[in-house]
């Protein structure tokens, strides 16, 4: 009775607000198409969480489809539960061949697609579809430096250290263990593949990873678009696949990717809207608060948040205390990686960053030009106002060479080593996880240059 009550009220509610929204969604489409999409982005979210709500009130509730109103009676394993998972049938010879963690992280991937290649053909889609399917998820999930993937693996790994005891370097998973872990380290790469997707198409990239945009593909165009909704759809399947059982940490995981996929989209959404859309460009806008707001939604959680807490909830913590601590210094860390690669757009190579940067051309609100605002007499600034936000290549040089006369390569040298310092003194704060953890992560990007 309560579930039809439930159903009852949020599916009119629901017509009734896609009704509402219908006219505003119209006007986006015919106006602006590019800012659509992010609208789109969270609007599935929000699609997605409502769904998650729905589920979580009815497992509250102790109801599930033909239950008869009984609670269920599913225990919650731990990560490293005995359980062997005969229907799932992970690579593990593979994984305990691979001689490094990226390597056995790696050699979850194929079977993973495969997975889910499976599920559209149960759905009765065409071979043409599943192809198309195929080719995207190689091209799109492949090919990046898979730093927030293997992360899952070496926070896992320094959590098992802690419990048992011993140093990080003495213990390894088990290949059941890498190969549970991989699952929800591919479902962040596949939640990287949907934002940088639509990223592309938003502003209007050439480049990523060193090839060209998928988007910009003759044969792919603005399906584009649904290719990005299909690779986050593709995360709750995994999710679904390979912890359905165990209802508990089932719903954790898939409530922390719903909330830090609506964090990086609200990040997306400052990003995109620092700056009036079709009008004249408005430096004003670009204050060093608002560039923080982007960076900590649209950086820090999906980078550095998502993978500690990914392993915090598999490695059975619980304490709130210790989700806040990993939050605060990830966000840090998240503001630091940012700044570093506003920077490598504007100096780094092509061929070491993966792509052409364009953030000058693309008028973004960069850890740069705030800082060029920042210290800007009038001559300055007006060099900006003339030149930041255009493709012309004459005024994007016009554009670093003030940069350099500012001496904007310097000051970025000396955030970067204060605030490596300043991440340093945070640690020492963190009790109720392993320092390692961070420093782990820290380390993979220190002074990094791509």
């Amino acid at each position: 009775m309560i579930l039809y009550v439930l159903t009852s009220l949020l599916i009119p509610i629901s017509l009734y607000s896609l009704s509402l929204h219908a006219p505003a969604v119209f006007k986006l489409l015919t106006s602006n198409p590019n800012a659509l999409i992010d609208d789109l982005s969270l609007l599935s979210v929000l699609g997605v969480g409502l769904a998650g709500g729905f589920t979580a009130a009815t497992m509250m509730l102790g109801l599930t489809s033909g239950s008869s109103g009984k609670k269920s009676s599913k225990k919650t394993k731990t990560f490293n539960s005995t359980a062997t998972y005969p229907s799932l049938n992970y690579p593990l010879s593979e994984i305990a061949a691979a001689a490094t963690e990226k390597d056995k992280f790696l050699a979850s991937f194929p079977y993973l697609k495969s997975q889910l290649l499976e599920l559209m053909t149960s759905e009765g889609m065409p071979a043409d579809a599943v192809e198309w399917v195929s080719n995207m998820i190689q091209s799109n999930v492949l090919g990046g430096k898979l730093q927030r993937g293997t992360a899952v693996l070496s926070v896992q790994r320094t959590l098992k250290a802690r419990e048992l005891g011993k140093p990080m370097k003495e213990v390894k998973l088990t290949p059941l263990e890498t190969a549970r872990a991989s699952v929800l380290g591919w479902a962040i790469e596949w939640l990287q593949a949907f934002f940088l997707v639509a990223d592309d198409v938003m502003d209007d990239s050439e480049t990523r990873r060193g090839e060209v945009c998928w988007y910009k593909r003759k044969e792919v165009g603005m399906i584009a678009i649904n290719d990005a909704f299909l690779l986050e759809s593709f995360i709750y399947s995994l999710l679904e696949i390979h912890y359905g059982d165990d209802e508990d940490m089932h719903g954790r995981l898939r409530d922390l990717f719903i909330d830090v996929t609506q964090k990086t989209e609200f990040g997306q959404l400052l990003d995109l809207t620092s700056q009036p859309q079709g009008g004249p460009i408005d430096l004003k806008r670009f204050t060093e608060d608002r560039y923080k707001q982007i960076v900590k939604y649209k950086t820090a959680f999906y980078t550095f948040y998502l993978p500690v807490a990914i392993g915090m909830i598999t490695g059975g913590v619980r304490s709130a205390r210790a989700y806040e601590q990993a939050k605060k210094v990830c966000c840090i860390m998240g503001e630091y990686f940012q700044i570093q690669d506003d920077y490598l757009d504007c100096y780094g190579k092509p061929e070491d960053i993966g792509k052409v940067g364009t953030d000058i051309q693309d008028n973004k609100c960069s850890w740069l030009v705030v800082q060029a605002l920042k210290e800007a007499g009038e001559k300055e600034r007006k060099v900006l106002e003339k030149n930041y936000g255009s493709w012309d290549e004459g005024k994007v040089k016009k554009v670093k060479e003030l940069y350099g006369k500012m001496g904007l390569t310097e000051k970025f040298k000396t955030y970067e080593e204060e605030s490596y310092k300043q991440i340093q003194k945070e640690l020492d704060e963190v009790k109720e996880l392993p320092r390692e953890v961070f420093e782990l992560l820290l380390k993979k990007i220190y002074k990094r240059s791509k």
